[in-house]
This record gives C-alpha cells, structure tokens and sequence, in this order.
C-alpha cells in the first residue's frame, strides 16, 4: 500500500511548501514527454477543481480508458501530481467518471476549489499527470527566460 504523505498547510494557500516537496522521495519513474502533436500523443486539457477534489474533465478519464472500479495510485511529486491505474492501487475508480485529488494531495500541491490545473492524459503509459498553476507558472517563467536569450547562430 502506498501512503500520501500528510503535508499540512497552516491557512488557505496556493502556493505548496517547496522545501518539504523538494525533500519527498519520487517514488515511481514519470514516464517521457511523448510528442504532443502525434497521433496517439498526450491529450492536454484544463479542468476545473470543484470543492471535493473532483477534475471536472471526463475526456481524460475517457482517453486513458479507465472504468469504475479500477485501482488508481495517486502520488504527489514535487507540485505536481501523477495518477496511474495500477492494481496496488489505494483509490477506487468511481462510477461517474471523473478522478477526485485526496485532500493531502490537493494541499500538496497547493491547488484550492476553483482551481484549473492541465492535465495530461498519456494512453499510452496508461497516466495522468496533473499540473496545479504553481508549477505551469514555474514552467512559463523558464520558457519566457529561454525566449530572451539570443539563438546561436547555426
């Protein structure tokens, strides 16, 4: 069984405590970044976080072919989080099919009810990986750098 590790946040923040993610053993590799643009690529989307945790995305759910009932493994790494069907897995599948982030997760990561968070349902590594704000900011901010520097002449 795997245990999510209690990261307690004092308050309402949207911001995760970095020293104490950083510190987290990864526990599983993330699979690579397929090209996006392939045919059986990675789908992208952004849902929206309701109250109780729930991604209101069912296309991702529908894409990665998850059914209610199976064995899902929710593990938060660094600020982001990754969700694989796995039969060791600690959280059940609902009927309705939509994937719910368990309240240690969400504080994890720093994402609040109203959140929108980008998923990234690969099919074929049978994972979702979902970004809460904090980290696309973090990803924007590199990729905005990279546009200020000058390309070598080739």
């Amino acid at each position: 069984m795997t245990r999510i590790p209690s990261l307690g946040l004092h308050g309402r923040t949207t911001k995760p405590e970095a020293e104490r993610v950083a510190s987290l053993p990864v526990p599983m590799d993330l699979p690579p970044l397929r090209d996006l643009g392939a045919a059986d690529g990675p789908r992208l989307s952004i849902a929206l976080m309701d109250g109780g945790g729930r991604l209101q995305d069912r296309g991702a759910v529908a894409a990665l072919g998850w059914s209610p009932g199976d064995r899902l493994l929710i593990t938060l790494v660094r600020t982001s989080v990754v969700i694989r069907r796995r039969p060791d897995g600690v959280f059940v599948m609902p009927r309705k099919p939509y994937v719910a982030l368990p309240a240690p997760v969400r504080r994890g990561c720093g994402a609040l009810a109203g959140s929108r968070l980008l998923l990234v349902a690969d099919p074929v590594h049978d994972v979702l990986i979902v970004h809460p704000e904090a980290a696309l900011q973090a990803m924007l901010r590199t990729f905005h750098t990279s546009l200020a520097v000058p390309e070598e002449a080739s």
